[in-house]
């Protein structure tokens, strides 16, 4: 008999008036947004389509759209939904399964999707048509919009008969992307749920990877710990498991070379419950101590770290932290040796972008990279700060990455040897003595309230605590 079983999941309870509260926190702002406008109208959205897998005979894993999970929280394909903006209430369409289909898959009938749910009503997507002309509305919104890290937009439902009423595409995008923004007090509790579970799954890797141990090891005992511990049963995305100079990818997701000794490890991984993501990286030694290279390039990346948290609240606007962050990197790259010249030429010239090629952080929530960066009204993208994500002045309630790094990527480097603009500016011979730390990235999840930042995850982050927690001691106990 085994003597030790499975302990039962310790999930979180979604409370049941989550997606109304959404709901009507949406509405109020849709229709003080849209005025007068809005008076007998719908919002009409769809929800995402099963995809059939090439020439089988089953389909891919495909996630509920993201929007229609936030204002609905059904997780079934193929669906449709409708909002009335002057009563508020929500029905949503389903599609109608025959006796085939229920012999192989769970269907739920109309009432009990309706009670799951908490909606108003649930008819079939045969239904639509003579329900909108029972109603008669003077006016559809739909979600069209260009996304601003695919540049993809989502498609619009299309079916003939909706040809015969007035349609518009610009305002929901604006207003259901904003309110997606600030999280809500019940969805600010999921992610720290969800940052608190991927930290215990972050800690449990490196008290236990070896070197000899395989990258995907590294990724399978995560995924282990969040699904059987807490349910989750996917991760946001491609867990990035680097080790050696492999760290200088910076979304690595082969996941497939042994861990030597004496190589810097990082680990770039989330976890996903109810729809939202964490993402957090941390970087530990292989072998459980710090050689005195990987040192210095990893306090350069904390420094920065802590200096841009240090500086956050509302207010500030997230693009003046790039730059903080990139000051911070450049002090750091020139005190070790691998940079030359004054400091202003450096800042000047961007020279640290050669080893920190990427933005500081992104918005996080309902996808990995939330919505909501360049909306309208916002600060727009610059050229001069391409790379970032946003630019927006932070305001209670967002969720965002503070994620700096600094990596050794041979191709940007010697690309910067053949230009003599750049080449001035670095000590070739001395880069050449990093290149095997390959990349040290540090991500924290942060959440802003009216008191300032609010760390969501829980990781070891100095190099005593690091090394302490890579041995199994309380890391916590440290604070240094």
């Amino acid at each position: 008999m085994n003597t030790d079983p499975i302990p039962p999941p310790r999930e979180y309870v979604i409370p049941e008036d989550f997606h109304q509260n959404i709901r009507t926190r949406f509405l109020n702002f849709f229709r003080y947004t849209v005025g007068d406008k809005a008076r007998n109208s719908v919002i009409m959205l769809k929800g995402a389509y099963k995809i059939n897998k090439h020439d089988e005979d089953q389909q891919y894993r495909v996630e509920q759209e993201s929007n229609f999970h936030y204002l609905f929280g059904v997780d079934f394909l193929n669906c449709y939904a409708i909002i009335d903006v002057d009563n508020g209430k929500s029905i949503v369409f389903v599609p109608q399964y025959d006796s085939n289909y229920k012999m192989w898959n769970v269907v739920l009938n109309n009432d009990e999707i309706k009670q799951k749910f908490k909606l108003d009503e649930v008819l079939y997507n045969e239904e639509i048509e003579s329900w909108l002309n029972n109603r008669k509305p003077s006016l559809i919104y739909y979600f069209y919009g260009i996304d601003d890290y695919s540049h993809h937009s989502l498609p619009i439902p299309d079916q003939p008969f909706l040809q015969n009423y007035n349609s518009d595409y610009d305002e929901l995008y604006y207003i259901l992307t904003e309110c997606r923004v600030r999280k809500t007090p019940q969805e600010q509790d999921i992610m720290r749920y969800i940052c608190k579970i991927s930290s215990e799954a972050h800690e449990l890797v490196i008290k236990n990877i070896r070197k000899g141990n395989k990258e995907y090891q590294m990724e399978a005992l995560y995924q282990y710990h969040t699904f059987i511990n807490h349910g989750c049963r996917f991760t946001p995305y491609e867990c990035i498991c680097a080790s050696g100079t492999n760290g200088s990818v910076l979304h690595y997701e082969e996941n497939s070379k042994t861990i030597n000794e004496r190589e810097l490890i990082l680990n770039d991984m989330g976890g996903k419950f109810y729809g939202y993501c964490s993402d957090i990286t941390v970087t530990f030694p292989s072998d459980g101590r710090f050689t005195q290279k990987q040192a210095i390039i990893y306090n350069a990346v904390l420094d920065t770290q802590r200096q841009v948290h240090n500086s956050l609240k509302v207010g500030v606007n997230w693009g003046d932290m790039q730059l903080l962050a990139e000051r911070t990197i450049t002090k750091h790259l020139y005190n070790a040796g691998l940079i030359k010249g004054s400091m202003e030429d450096l800042i000047k010239n961007s020279i640290c972008r050669l080893f920190f090629p990427h933005g500081l952080g992104h918005m996080l929530g309902l996808r990995t990279h939330d919505v909501g960066g360049y909306n309208k009204g916002t600060p727009p993208k610059i050229p001069e700060l391409s790379q970032l994500q946003f630019r927006r002045d932070l305001d209670v309630g967002m969720i965002f990455t503070n994620e700096p790094g600094i990596y050794f990527i041979d191709f940007i480097l010697q690309e910067a040897y053949k230009d003599p603009n750049k080449m001035k500016y670095l000590n070739k011979e001395r880069i050449q003595e990093f290149m095997h730390v390959g990349g040290v990235r540090l991500e924290d999840d942060i959440l802003l309230t009216a008191n300032g930042p609010e760390i969501l995850n829980d990781v070891p982050r100095t190099i005593k605590q690091v090394e302490a927690c890579w041995r199994g001691e309380d890391w916590r106990q440290i604070n240094d």
